[in-house]
């Protein structure tokens, strides 16, 4: 449990100084940790694993202000665009914040007969936003939980062998349970700007796409909401590291020096995920040490390849 976390203090522009941090909240988090071992020989073969699972839940559980609310910055997603983020008393810290889309319409009718003054004026192909407090309008007060950057699971594997001279390791990782809500997709951007090749995938259509709406010249809450629209499940398995080497002391044991080695990595070999944006392990930056999981284009992790020795006197 973190107890005063820092936080910033809310203080009114006019001040005309920057607001003070103060110990403003508690933050709690729930788990277990998980780790197995293993380690044999086989005459001159010798082979070993070691695997870890962590499992976490995190909940804020205190903070010092009467609404119980650490607001997220504007302007993330794409300009002119509210919070999409945010600190809130019994949820889970920095969760993604917007509306909650349930499908396309697919015909005229349908939306036609969805029930009130929700979606005055919707199309066929439009997005159907949810109307979660139920009072018959899409209001700023239907925003609520749209995400969790945080995972539940957390994973790494390493193998590890030897034999004659000849040694091998790998390790993978992996995280499950968290969303990631990609900015650059550019729903939102003018129409007039590029798109992201997700545009081949927009409802153009009845059964074309329940997921993408239509493309329209015009502004439209389609792309002017922040939702779930930007939320993509960020699980992933990940060739972290694969190592093979072989020491020459093995096959010259008379040889002066007492380790000759040369060996070949590969980083970052492959990722399996199902997320669409370019690496999904992502931070976010801005200075917000309690944000994570919004991708705004970072440069994704590399993938290398090393040729090296090693040797020992």
């Amino acid at each position: 449990k973190t107890k005063d976390w820092l936080v910033v203090a809310p203080q009114l522009a006019s001040f005309g100084t920057g607001a003070p941090y103060i110990n403003g909240g508690d933050v709690e988090n729930k788990g277990m940790e998980f780790a197995f071992t293993w380690n044999d020989k086989i005459r001159e073969f010798q082979y070993g694993a070691n695997l870890n699972f962590t499992y976490n839940k995190n909940k804020v559980t205190r903070l010092a202000n009467t609404e119980g609310i650490i607001h997220g910055d504007t302007d993330v997603l794409f300009q002119g665009s509210t919070e999409s983020y945010r600190a809130q008393v019994g949820n889970p810290i920095g969760f993604f914040y917007g509306y909650q889309s349930a499908g396309i319409f697919q015909t005229q009718q349908e939306a036609d007969e969805y029930k009130g003054a929700k979606l005055p004026g919707a199309r066929e192909g439009d997005v159907i936003w949810v109307d979660r407090n139920k009072d018959g309008e899409i209001t700023p007060e239907d925003r609520g939980m749209i995400g969790n950057p945080h995972p539940d699971w957390l994973a790494g594997l390493n193998l590890n062998a030897s034999y004659k001279g000849f040694d091998l390791s790998v390790t993978m990782n992996g995280v499950f349970g968290n969303q990631i809500m990609r900015s650059y997709r550019s729903w939102s951007d003018s129409p007039k700007d590029n798109y992201t090749a997700d545009i081949f995938d927009r409802w153009h259509g009845e059964g074309t796409s329940n997921r993408f709406p239509r493309l329209t010249t015009n502004v439209h809450t389609n792309r002017q909401y922040v939702s779930d629209l930007y939320v993509e499940d960020g699980d992933y398995f990940r060739m972290q590291n694969i190592t093979l080497g072989y020491d020459f002391k093995k096959l010259f044991p008379r040889m002066i020096l007492q380790q000759a080695r040369i060996y070949v990595t590969a980083q970052n070999l492959f990722t399996v995920t199902n997320y669409t944006g370019m690496d999904p392990e992502v931070g976010y930056g801005h200075g917000k040490s309690w944000v994570s999981g919004i991708d705004c284009g970072f440069y994704p992790s590399p993938r290398t390849y090393i040729l090296g020795v090693n040797l020992k006197f």
